[in-house]
C-alpha cells in the first residue's frame, strides 16, 4: 500500500507554510540595513542643521559687536563726537547741542522775543451781527495770499472768522470779548513770527446790508523778531531771528527762547558728552564678552557626559577669536603713550580673554585729566585722518576705507568747487534813489524763490546798496537760512550764492527795482562740484565731487567711503595720512567674516546648505532602492501564499480521497 509521507489520519501537515506567517516582519527584518544607512544620513542632516544653527546665533552676536563697534569707530557722529548743552535759566532759554557745537561757555541776552502779528476788528454787540458782504483777502508777509468770500451763507462775524480758519492759509481767526459795551471783535493771528510776517489785509467786504467791518482797526501785537545779543561790552554781537528758535548762533546747537530780559544775562555751557561715550565703550565690551562666553560654552567638552560642544574643532571660530584679540591689542601709532593703546585708557584683557571696564580711568581720559586730548582719545578707536594741506581736510571715513601704509594717499583736486554768482548786466547810478514805486526784488536762490523783497527807502551809494541788499536777501524767510554775499565788481553789483556745488544757484527773476540796480531780469548763475581722485601707491582711484567734498567711489581698493573737504580756490594736491584705530580694525577684521557677499562665514554657511540638499538627495536616492526592495519582497512572499494557498486546496482534496482510497483497498 502506498503512503505519504507526513500524512496523518488528520490530513496532510505543510510545516511552515501557512498563511500566518508575519511577512511585514520579515520584510523590516530583510530591509533593516537600508533604513539604518537613511537614519544615518537624517542623524548628520540634524547635526549639520545645529552647526548652522549655532552658527547663525553666532552672527547674530558678530553683528552686535559690530555695531558697537562702528560707534567708537565712527569718523563723524561718533561715541566720542556727542556734545551735551545747558542753560542758566531755562524758564528764559533752553538749548539743544549737536556733534558740530563747540565746547565752550556762551553769554546770551535775550533782548526780545520774536512775536506773531495780531490785528482785531472793530466791537460788536454780537458775534452772530450781520457784516457786510464781498471777498476779504489775507496774506502774511511774501507768502501765499488767501482770499475768503464772504456772502449771505456766512455774512456774520462768527461767520468770517469760520471762513477764514476753513480756508487755511497763514492766519487764524478768533472771536474775542474785550468786556467792553461792544465787545466781540474779530482777532487775526499771522501763524508766522517775525518782523517780515505782517498780517496784510486787503478788504472788500463793502456790499449788503450788514455793518460795515475793518478787521485791521487795532493792532494788538507787532510782527517782531527776536534779538540776542552774545557777549557783553564793545566787542558783543547781535543778531535777530524771526522766530524763537536759533540754530546759526552758536555752530551745533539750537537755542529754543521762551522770556526776554535784557538785564539778566543766560549763560549756555556745551561740553563733551562723556556718559554717551562710557556707556559706548560699555556696551562694546558687554558685547565682545558675550562671543567670549558664547564661543566657550559652544566649543566646551563635557568629561561627564562625554559630549563636544557643537562648534568645538571649528577653524574659522578659533581665528575669528585670533583676529578680534590681535585686532584690540594693537598699539596705534602717532599717539601718546596715554592714550595709544586700550589698556591706557581703562580696558585690559583678564586671563580668560575677556574685557575688563575701568570706568573711572576712561572718565579721566575723557575730561583730559590724564593730559589727552579728546580728539587723541577718538584717534584710539576710529578711522581718522591728516592732510598736510590746510584747503584739504580729511572728512570721515567707512569701514571699507584702509589705512594708509607707508606712503600716504595724495588727493589730486583738479577743480575746486565754486558757488554761483550773477553779476548785474549795467552799473546803477552814482548813487540810487529807492521809492515804493523801485522797491522790490525777486530771485530765486538754490531753488528756493524769495519774492516779496522790499528795500527800504532812501538814496544809497552802490556799497551802501549792497550791503541792504544782502541784508534783505538773508532775512527772507522763505530762503529758510540760505545766505547770500553782495558786492560790487567793476561797478556792478554781484550777488553770491554761500553755498558750493551744482546745487549752487541764483537767478533774478524780476522786481520793481531791477533797472535801477543795474539787472535785466535774465541774470542767471550756477555753481560747481568739486572734482579729483586719489593717487594710491602710485594708481589713480576715482572719486565723487558734491560741493566741496570729494568722496572715493564705491569699489575703490583703500578710499572707498573716504570723504574729504577741499576749499581751496586753485587745483591742488594734499597728502592724506588714514590711521585705523583699534575699533575700526575690529570692524574691518569682523566685515571680512561677516560680509554678506565674500565673509568666511557666508563660504561656511553655504557649505552646510550644500551638504543638506546632499544629504537630502542621498536620503531621497536611499528611499527609493529601499521602496523597491521591499515592493519587491512583498511581491515575492505574495506570490508565496498564493502557491501556499495552491497546496492547501491539493492538500484538502487529497485528504478528501483518502477514505475511498482506503476502501478500495480493503
Amino acid at each position: 500500500m502506498a503512503t505519504l509521507g507526513g500524512v496523518s489520519s488528520s490530513g496532510l501537515n505543510f510545516t511552515g507554510l501557512s498563511t500566518g506567517i508575519d511577512t511585514s516582519k520579515l520584510v523590516e527584518g530583510l530591509t533593516k540595513f537600508n533604513q539604518r544607512r537613511i537614519d544615518a544620513l537624517k542623524t548628520q542632516q540634524e547635526q549639520i542643521t545645529t552647526k548652522q544653527t549655532a552658527l547663525t546665533a553666532f552672527q547674530g552676536k558678530l553683528f552686535d559687536l559690530q555695531l558697537r563697534a562702528n560707534s567708537l569707530a565712527r569718523s563723524a557722529g561718533g561715541a566720542f563726537d556727542g556734545r551735551k548743552a545747558v542753560s542758566s535759566d531755562n524758564t528764559a532759554l533752553t538749548v539743544a547741542a549737536g556733534t558740530a557745537a563747540v565746547p565752550g561757555t556762551y553769554s546770551l541776552t535775550i533782548n526780545s522775543l520774536a512775536k506773531a502779528n495780531q490785528i482785531a476788528s472793530t466791537g460788536y454787540a454780537d458775534p452772530n451781527t450781520r457784516i457786510q458782504e464781498g471777498t476779504l483777502t489775507l496774506q502774511v508777509g511774501s507768502g501765499t495770499a488767501t482770499t475768503i468770500t464772504i456772502d449771505s451763507r456766512n455774512n456774520t462775524l462768527q461767520g468770517l472768522a469760520d471762513a477764514v480758519n476753513t480756508v487755511g492759509g497763514d492766519v487764524r481767526a478768533s472771536i474775542i470779548n474785550d468786556g467792553s459795551a461792544s465787545p466781540y471783535r474779530l482777532l487775526l493771528t499771522s501763524s508766522k513770527t517775525g518782523a517780515a510776517n505782517a498780517i496784510n489785509v486787503t478788504n472788500n467786504l463793502t456790499s449788503g446790508t450788514g455793518a460795515a467791518i475793518n478787521p485791521a482797526a487795532t493792532v494788538v501785537q507787532a510782527a517782531t523778531d527776536a534779538q540776542v545779543t552774545l557777549g557783553s561790552g564793545p566787542g558783543s554781537l547781535t543778531i535777530n531771528n524771526s522766530t524763537n528758535q536759533i540754530n546759526s548762533l552758536i555752530t551745533g546747537t539750537t537755542l529754543n527762547l521762551s522770556r526776554a530780559d535784557p538785564t539778566k544775562p543766560v549763560v549756555v555751557t556745551v561740553s563733551n558728552d562723556t556718559e554717551a561715550a562710557v556707556k559706548s565703550a560699555q556696551d562694546f565690551v558687554d558685547a565682545y564678552n558675550g562671543i567670549q562666553d558664547f564661543v566657550r560654552e559652544q566649543t566646551a567638552f563635557d568629561p561627564e557626559t562625554k559630549k563636544a560642544g557643537v562648534l568645538q574643532g571649528s577653524r574659522d571660530i578659533s581665528e575669528l577669536q585670533n583676529d578680534l584679540a590681535a585686532a584690540l591689542a594693537t598699539t596705534i601709532p602717532g599717539l601718546s603713550a596715554n592714550a595709544n593703546r586700550l589698556s591706557s585708557v581703562g580696558l585690559s584683557f583678564d586671563d580668560k580673554g575677556k574685557l575688563l571696564f575701568n570706568k573711572d580711568k576712561f572718565n579721566q581720559a575723557l575730561n583730559g585729566d590724564t593730559g589727552v586730548p579728546i580728539g587723541d582719545l577718538k584717534k584710539l578707536f576710529a578711522l581718522s585722518g591728516t592732510s598736510d594741506n590746510p584747503g584739504v581736510q580729511f572728512n570721515i571715513g567707512s569701514s571699507k576705507t584702509k589705512p594708509s601704509s607707508g606712503n600716504p594717499y595724495q588727493a589730486v583736486i583738479t577743480a575746486p568747487a565754486t558757488r554761483a554768482v550773477v553779476v548785474a548786466t549795467g552799473p546803477p547810478g552814482g548813487s540810487v534813489t529807492i521809492t515804493p514805486a523801485n522797491s522790490s526784488l525777486q530771485i530765486k536762490l538754490n531753488g528756493l524763490l524769495a519774492s516779496g523783497i522790499s528795500l527800504d527807502s532812501g538814496t544809497y551809494t552802490i556799497d551802501a546798496l549792497a550791503s541792504l541788499i544782502q541784508s534783505k536777501i538773508n532775512s527772507a524767510p522763505s530762503l529758510n537760512g540760505n545766505l547770500v554775499s553782495v558786492g560790487v565788481q567793476e561797478g556792478k553789483l554781484a550777488i553770491t550764492s554761500q553755498n558750493y556745488g551744482a546745487n549752487s544757484s541764483v537767478e533774478v527773476t524780476g522786481g520793481t527795482a531791477l533797472a535801477d540796480l543795474g539787472f535785466s531780469g535774465t541774470e542767471t548763475g550756477r555753481g560747481t562740484d568739486v572734482v579729483g581722485s586719489f593717487l594710491v601707491n602710485g594708481r589713480t582711484e576715482t572719486a565723487t565731487g558734491s560741493g566741496q567734498t570729494l568722496s572715493g567711489s564705491t569699489g575703490n581698493a583703500n578710499t572707498d567711503g573716504l570723504q574729504i573737504r577741499a576749499t581751496l580756490s586753485e587745483p591742488g594736491t594734499a597728502n592724506l595720512t588714514v590711521s585705523q584705530g583699534l575699533a575700526s580694525r575690529l570692524s574691518s577684521v569682523l566685515n571680512k567674516y561677516l560680509d554678506p557677499k565674500n565673509g568666511r562665514f557666508k563660504a561656511v554657511n553655504d557649505t552646510f546648505l550644500q551638504q543638506t540638499k546632499d544629504i537630502d538627495k542621498t536620503i531621497a536616492k536611499q528611499n527609493a532602492t529601499l521602496e523597491a526592495k521591499t515592493t519587491e519582497l512583498q511581491v515575492k512572499f505574495a506570490a508565496m501564499e498564493a502557491a501556499v494557498s495552491k497546496l492547501k486546496g491539493v492538500g484538502a482534496s487529497l485528504t478528501a480521497l483518502i477514505p475511498s482510497f482506503t476502501t478500495s483497498n480493503k
